[in-house]
């Protein structure tokens, strides 16, 4: 059995025949240690071979103990502090470039909603003043109250932890929008206009480099690449297609996770590749080497998500962001605002279940929590093919309407092909924790000695989760509790102010299935009064709140 699993598969089957207690999940809110109006959490320290925390014997201090790691905002990104390009698709520059009316034009042809100068006029005022202002610093990292930001940084986002529990992400400067940083460091990048980090195992990291600064006069036109790096070496990885330049467009590319498999001695990364008219896709990279800076490396397109489907630009854009140890992608690709599905140009969440296939295809997630047509956000997969993230829980139309309220999810997928036999009987039992189903994560917070502290949170956001089950989330808190369990319960009748606050969800020792109390729905609203922000006001979270690694 491999070491990835080895001390958990017991620790999941006796947790699975011992009394649980009521609410899988205990939420820890997590002080940022810098400032913020809101605190959001990003990533959550690996657990290696650490045992499942559902295991009724595991040590609380040990699961409450792994480090998150988080971000503050006072006001939205003008556009993503991590993404490659505008929106994750402009790779023309043209919606930037027409500041306030690009803006809103964005909104307006490839979001569709009815509020797009509110939407618009937020971000411009943020990019107004990242670009032609004070550049007054707006993202301010930590690790668990402790500040995280490199030498000259203006804002620094955290994309993951490595195992050591060291920060990976990029942080921009009054010369580069972006500049990678993690444990790994290699003079290339020092060279390098712009360059992101997005993972590493601690000897390689992944991300993109780029040829422009993305400041001040280079702001627009410039182009990236996906990159890995180990200490002495460094590798760009080739466009898939395309030129560099075609006409207005500039091609982009990046790598957003690996995993080296040494017995097959191959290296797979996951991220998104440059193909003809330059179209931004997801895409598997596949090294032929188990050491990444010495491969040749091939892109393979994830079909079914790519841009254009039988001649048509179904998508705006797409992207694979996590891949795991059994070799499942997990990533998401953008519906384009003139192909609406379901009444909204949603970000649709997909998985690849062999990244080692002959074909590779994606498959959108669908049935239960996941409606046809529902957009959300990818957070991660560990190596029990747990899957987090967030996900539309309305589906009124957005196209000529309001923004859905997203809510953090789990979704416990399974077996695999790549999966390993002698890690079947951990994953079905810990599968069997969930009832083998996906759930939104305030139905699994419910019930319980826990059920007190955690009825101040709902969950909004899943960013991560490791092999012991700790995720990192980001909440809305209302101090003392919501007015009811109900997942549209009210905070003190909706005169209380809510906060935003980034927390981990630390699985209770000893919890199974039969711990799993639903949240009800009150059936009776009443009109919000007052400063607070109200539960209710969870679209406000998405129209101006942080949108974590890719807002596609």
């Amino acid at each position: 059995m491999s070491s990835k699993l080895q001390l958990t598969t017991l620790a999941v089957l006796v947790s699975a025949a011992l009394p649980a207690q009521a609410a899988l999940y205990k939420v820890v809110e997590v002080a940022p240690g810098v400032s913020g109006n809101e605190v959001y959490g990003t990533a959550i320290q690996p657990s290696g071979s650490d045992a499942s925390c559902f295991d009724s014997g595991a040590s609380s201090a040990t699961c409450e103990g792994y480090k998150l790691a988080g971000e503050t905002r006072n006001r939205p990104d003008g556009f993503s502090y991590r993404e490659e390009v505008p929106f994750a698709m402009d790779n023309s520059f043209a919606y930037i470039e027409d500041d306030y009316d690009g803006f809103e034009d964005y909104c307006f042809y490839q979001l569709g909603y009815a509020t797009c100068e509110y939407w618009a006029s937020d971000r411009w005022s943020s990019w107004y003043n990242e670009t032609y202002s004070s550049n007054t610093p707006n993202s301010l990292a930590f690790i668990e109250g402790s500040a995280e930001k490199p030498s000259g940084a203006i804002n620094t986002v955290i994309n993951s932890l490595d195992p050591s529990g060291q920060p990976v992400g990029n942080f921009s400067t009054s010369s580069k929008r972006n500049e990678a940083f993690s444990a790994v460091t290699n003079s290339t990048l020092t060279s390098k206009a712009q360059s992101r980090a997005w993972a590493s195992d601690g000897t390689y990291t992944v991300g993109s480099t780029s040829s422009k600064s993305g400041i001040g006069g280079e702001r627009y036109y410039y182009s990236s690449a996906p990159a890995i790096w180990s200490g002495s070496d460094f590798v760009s990885i080739p466009r898939a297609g395309g030129y560099e330049v075609d006409g207005d467009y500039f091609a982009q590319g990046s790598m957003r996770d690996f995993y080296i498999d040494s017995a097959g001695g191959k290296t797979y990364g996951v991220g998104y590749n440059n193909y003809s008219d330059q179209h931004m896709n997801a895409t598997i990279f596949i090294g032929n080497s188990a050491t990444p800076t010495s491969a040749t490396w091939r892109s393979a397109l994830i079909y079914n998500a790519q841009v254009d489907i039988s001649g048509d630009n179904i998508n705006s854009n797409s992207v694979a962001t996590n891949i795991n140890n059994n070799l499942v992608v997990v990533g998401q690709a953008k519906r384009s605002g003139g192909f609406p599905q379901n009444g909204a140009a949603s970000n649709r969440l997909f998985i690849v279940p062999d990244a080692s296939a002959s074909s590779i295809n994606a498959s959108f997630f669908y049935g239960g929590i996941f409606f046809d047509g529902a957009g959300g956000e990818m957070g991660g997969i560990n190596n029990f093919n747990e899957i987090v993230g967030r996900i539309d829980s309305e589906n009124h139309r957005e196209y000529d309407g309001k923004q859905r309220r997203q809510r953090a999810f789990i979704y416990p997928y399974g077996m695999t092909p790549k999966t390993d036999s002698s890690e079947e009987a951990a994953i079905t039992a810990r599968r069997a924790i969930f009832k083998n189903k996906a759930w939104l994560l305030d139905d699994l917070t419910n019930g319980g000695s826990e059920s007190s502290n955690n009825n101040q949170y709902r969950i909004y956001d899943a960013s991560d989760i490791n092999d012991a089950g700790v995720i990192s989330a980001t909440a809305v808190k209302c101090s003392g509790g919501y007015d009811s369990t109900s997942h549209n319960a009210y905070c003190g009748d909706g005169n209380k102010d809510e906060t935003v606050v980034a927390v981990k969800l630390v699985p209770i020792a000893g919890s199974d299935a039969a711990a799993i109390q639903p949240r009800s729905y009150d059936s009776t609203a009443t009109e919000r009064q007052g400063a607070g922000l109200g539960f209710g006001a969870l679209t406000i979270l998405g129209l101006f709140g942080f949108m974590r690694k890719r807002i596609k």
